[in-house]
C-alpha cells in the first residue's frame, strides 16, 4: 500500500508494475466543506486520483477525518462519494480533542458508513481514544478493521496486543493468511496474559 499524494497516471502504472496494490489518499470531508480545511488543492483533484487508481486496477484507500466542524450533512456526502468512487477501504478518523464529538457521534458515521459502502473495509483511525473499550462497540456498529498502534495517535491508545485480544473475544477470525495456527496461538496467549 502507498501513500503519495497526487500522481499521474503513469506514475500509478508503474508503482502497480512494481508490486504496490493499494493506494491510499483521503478525500477528508465533503466536497461542499472541502475548502474550509485545504487551501493548497482541491477536492476534485482527490477525486480524479481516486479515478485513476481505480481505473489502474489497485485497491482504493480513501477516507476522512470528522470533528472538522462539519456538518452530518457533510459526513452524508463523503459516505456517498466513497460509495460512488467505489472505495475499497475506508478509514475513518476523529480529530482530538473535540469538545462536543461524542462516542455515540462516532458510532452513528460509523454505521452509516457501513450501511452506504457495504463491501468496502470501514476501518477505525486516529481518535479511538474517544471510544470505549478501545472501540469494540464500533466493530459491532459497523466497523470491520482498524489501524492500530501509535501512528496516528498522540494519545495512548489501542496496541496491536490489545486489538489482538479485543478482536478474539469478539469471535473474529484474525489469523493472517501467512501464519501457522500455531503462530497464531502463541501471539494470542501472549496478548491474554497482557
Amino acid at each position: 500500500c502507498a501513500s503519495m499524494g497526487f500522481l499521474s497516471r503513469e506514475q500509478l502504472h508503474r508503482l502497480h508494475e512494481a508490486g504496490v496494490t493499494s493506494y491510499h489518499h483521503n478525500i477528508e470531508t465533503s466536497k461542499r466543506n472541502f475548502p474550509n480545511i485545504c487551501t493548497t488543492h482541491t477536492y476534485d483533484m482527490k477525486i480524479n486520483t481516486l479515478k485513476m487508481v481505480k481505473e489502474e486496477g489497485m485497491c482504493a484507500c480513501s477516507g476522512g477525518i470528522i470533528g472538522m466542524g462539519e456538518t452530518w450533512e457533510d459526513r452524508l456526502d463523503m459516505a456517498i462519494s466513497l460509495a460512488e468512487l467505489g472505495i475499497d477501504s475506508i478509514p475513518l478518523n476523529a480529530l482530538m480533542p473535540i469538545p462536543g464529538l461524542s462516542e455515540d457521534d462516532i458510532l452513528r458515521t460509523v454505521a452509516f458508513f457501513r450501511y452506504i459502502n457495504p463491501l468496502a473495509n470501514i476501518r477505525l483511525g486516529a481518535g479511538r481514544a474517544l471510544l470505549t473499550n478501545d472501540g469494540e462497540t464500533a466493530f459491532k456498529a459497523g466497523a470491520s478493521a482498524t489501524i492500530t498502534g501509535n501512528m496516528l495517535t498522540t494519545v495512548a491508545c489501542a496496541t496491536i496486543r490489545s486489538d489482538r485480544k479485543m478482536l478474539n473475544h469478539m469471535g473474529r477470525d484474525i489469523k493472517p493468511e501467512y501464519m501457522t495456527d500455531e503462530e497464531a496461538a502463541a501471539i494470542d496467549a501472549r496478548a491474554e496474559q497482557a
